[in-house]
């Protein structure tokens, strides 16, 4: 079992939602984080409080771009001296058929979901290698099942999961695992348009488990990924077995 105690974690997305979770979760571990967002958050912030300023570190910008990506795992490294855990949680919905989206917009989705993922794991595969240490990206269950009027974010979410794949093979000799989560409809900021009938609909008829997933769902089998040191190029889905359904 890989013991998260001491060691570093950054996190992508990490000011709201999942990432904020998942952080919240290795604190209480007794790891310590850099969370990075474009932008602050009072909830990220009473992490601060919780846990004291010697253990969370927020860096805040944009991983699309590539200096910024590569910039973040530095100062991560010269601050705390390691990394040994890397998540990339950062991503957003992206609505529309093919024909709906614009050219911008179909690049965006991998300037944001995927094209970091490169930048960060080549800045951190020196660090990550010193003594082996876990990627996790997160995906989510369109990018494994089909899901209508979402062209790019299936695209770009199942793309996370043969890149993960590449990566676990191509540094698993360096002790490096690299996997994937692949959340369902988890209560977040993401789903807040939801409609209540939309909800029930899903409660009543899509997921086997009859509610909706929450934060501390998706984190704890985050952690599960982290700290199983046999565990590499897998996907991990928690969605209430709503992927598993033929029908409905």
């Amino acid at each position: 079992m890989y013991d998260v105690a001491g060691k570093l974690a950054v996190i992508t997305g990490g000011t709201r939602g999942i990432g904020l979770e998942i952080a919240s979760q290795l604190l209480g571990l007794g790891a310590n984080v850099v969370l990075n967002g474009r932008v602050a958050t009072d909830e990220a912030a009473a992490l601060v409080g919780r846990h004291g300023e010697d253990r969370v570190l927020f860096d805040f910008g944009d991983v699309v771009d590539p200096d910024f990506a590569s910039g973040l795992i530095g100062r991560a490294v010269e601050h705390f001296g390691r990394l040994d855990i890397l998540i990339h949680a950062a991503g957003g919905p992206v609505p529309g058929t093919v024909m709906d989206l614009t050219t911008d917009v179909w690049m965006d989705a991998f300037a944001v979901h995927v094209h970091p993922v490169f930048h960060l794991f080549r800045a951190a595969q020196p660090a990550l290698a010193r003594k082996g240490g876990a990627v996790l990206l997160v995906s989510s269950v369109a990018g494994l099942r089909g899901c209508p009027g979402s062209v790019a974010y299936q695209t770009v979410k199942g793309a996370l999961i043969p890149l993960a794949r590449a990566l676990a093979f191509d540094h698993a000799a360096q002790g490096i695992r690299v996997n994937v989560i692949a959340p369902g409809i988890i209560r977040t900021r993401f789903h807040q348009r939801m409609s209540d009938a939309a909800k029930a609909h899903n409660i009543a008829n899509r997921i086997p488990l009859r509610r909706e997933g929450r934060v501390e769902d998706v984190a704890s089998a985050a952690i599960e990924m982290i700290r199983n040191d046999f565990i590499t190029g897998e996907v991990l889905t928690i969605d209430g077995g709503m992927s598993m359904r033929v029908t409905g």
